[in-house]
């Protein structure tokens, strides 16, 4: 995508069907507010843009295609410190109405299931951002201190209970 930033906020709410017809495109950002999953799952949303297109495809189905970049604060798992971690990723979702549509598309091909009406743009753009995040987050550097996950000296565990057959040995030596 570009160097700048849109300013335009993307729309919640669309309606695929007339977007698609009139091969809409959008490149904007979406805000915060937007993405109450994707909140709950980050320490912090930085920036998410999107430069999408509504159109059809070889099948003269619609279809969204475009780019996502995000720019988002997950917890290192390692270190448990905040870490700044960059989503870039392609999508292609072919638009449809209902169930039926959706398990006739092609294996290769991801659903929108966008109903008749107006349909949540943002909800689809987060579930992708969703399935971008890794599923543990650690820096790429060590970010701990390798004296930190030193334990220290292993210790022989003292017997507390006495041996059966330390009688035995005292036995041995009398011999």
């Amino acid at each position: 995508m570009s160097d700048q930033a849109p300013e335009k906020r993307l729309p919640k709410l669309v309606e695929p069907r007339k977007l698609a017809t009139a091969f809409a495109n959008f490149n904007r950002f979406i805000h915060a507010d937007d993405l109450p999953r994707l909140s709950e799952a980050v320490i912090g949303i930085e920036r998410v843009v999107v430069n999408i297109d509504f159109g059809r495809d070889d099948y003269g189905k619609p279809e969204l295609a475009g780019c996502i970049e995000a720019s988002l604060v997950l917890e290192c798992q390692r270190c448990l410190e905040p870490m700044t971690f960059s989503v870039e990723r392609d999508i292609s979702l072919a638009i449809v109405w209902d169930e039926d549509q959706a398990k006739a598309l092609p294996k290769h091909r991801d659903p929108w299931i966008a109903g008749e009406d107006e349909a949540d743009l943002a909800a689809i753009l987060e579930e992708e951002i969703l399935l971008a995040l890794p599923v543990v987050a650690r820096h790429a550097e060590d970010c701990l201190d390798a004296s930190l996950l030193s334990a220290g000296d292993i210790e022989e565990p003292e017997d507390t209970e006495p041996n059966p057959f330390s009688v035995l040995a005292t036995l041995k030596d009398k011999h």
